[in-house]
């Protein structure tokens, strides 16, 4: 891997380069829609484990029945406790992708793109406090965001859907600034040190270099509220749908519901979401925090409230692909 130094001598064509700016969004026909983001843009998907969430069954079988133009699948390492050594090892989190993989695959999906390794360590945050003097590590991950991203353009940019931290997303923009316009990125849980948010550092990189939306600042999915066990009966049996049997019947996936996918489930039905807020970032000693501005010249992301997400909706979505009849074949 490929240490490299943002210094003074790349700070000015940095400078120049560099975006952020909230995504545009309008509310219509019952839903949020983001300006040049649809079902057609080329998406990536991010996450740190893979089994305490539903994201990568959902994502996996719209892929697999060729409704998806996923490019990638990244690794990004548990960055919790990095300060003290770190709690999990970047092992487990692959071992943990590798399994999923292969259930989905034993299970018949197809169309999965193979694992890309991304970011194990965190960013730290620079004494200075400019992100142009953050020093990083490029990693593979990384590499395929700028990859796709010099491909894509404003008007349809990359989607990085992110599960975990922002680590490798933060790399790939620190690394190409030019790419800022040509992604949108979701995250969860990211700002004022939440799960996802330890390394901070890299979350307010991708808030204030490219366009951020982040769902339910602050707060998580309340137990139960959009999956109950029985809502799994009608799956076939397979390694793929009883692992997601298994999740649900635990108190981890009874607590965690959608995960991280509330994206996912609204990029194919804009009714999961009824509204949005605008949040600027601001970094405060240690940790990012997103608070409210009222105006999108002011915002450097946008924030799906809880309270915006029509809960119903989500678990229409995702049983409406994961139920149907072409995905395993014919039952």
């Amino acid at each position: 891997m490929l240490r490299r130094f943002i210094g003074a001598a790349a700070a000015a064509v940095f400078a120049l380069s560099s975006f952020g700016a909230a995504p545009e969004a309008v509310v219509r026909d019952g839903g949020v829609w983001l300006t040049g983001v649809g079902t057609d843009n080329p998406v990536i998907y991010d996450n740190d484990w893979w089994f305490d969430v539903f994201d990568n069954n959902y994502l996996w079988a719209q892929s697999s029945l060729k409704h998806c133009n996923l490019k990638g699948n990244i690794v990004s390492r548990d960055m919790w406790e990095w300060r003290k050594g770190y709690l999990y090892s970047m092992e487990q989190c692959v071992e943990d992708a590798r399994k999923a993989l292969r259930l989905a695959r034993e299970s018949g999906l197809k169309n999965i793109p193979d694992l890309t390794i991304g970011s194990s360590e965190a960013i730290v945050p620079p004494e200075s406090g400019r992100i142009v003097d953050t020093v990083f590590t490029e990693t593979d991950g990384s590499r395929l965001i700028v990859k796709e991203a010099r491909k894509a353009s404003p008007d349809k940019p990359l989607l990085v859907i992110a599960g975990g931290p922002l680590t490798t997303v933060a790399t790939a923009v620190l690394s190409d600034p030019e790419i800022g316009p040509k992604m949108v990125v979701f995250s969860l849980t990211v700002a004022d040190g939440g799960y996802n948010g330890k390394d901070s550092w890299s979350a307010y990189v991708v808030a204030k270099r490219t366009r951020l939306v982040d769902w339910a600042t602050g707060s998580f999915w309340e137990k139960n509220s959009v999956f109950r066990p029985e809502h799994f009966d009608e799956l076939p049996s397979n390694p793929f749908c009883d692992d997601m049997r298994r999740l649900i019947g635990s108190e981890l996936g009874q607590a965690n519901q959608l995960g991280d996918g509330a994206p996912l489930v609204w990029l194919w039905k804009h009714q999961c979401w009824k509204g949005y807020r605008y949040r600027q970032a601001i970094w405060r000693g240690d940790r990012v925090v997103f608070e409210p501005v009222s105006r999108a010249a002011a915002a450097d992301l946008i924030d799906i409230p809880r309270d915006e997400t029509d809960m119903d909706a989500c678990r229409e979505e995702f049983f409406r692909v994961l139920g149907d009849a072409d995905l395993f074949g014919k039952r």
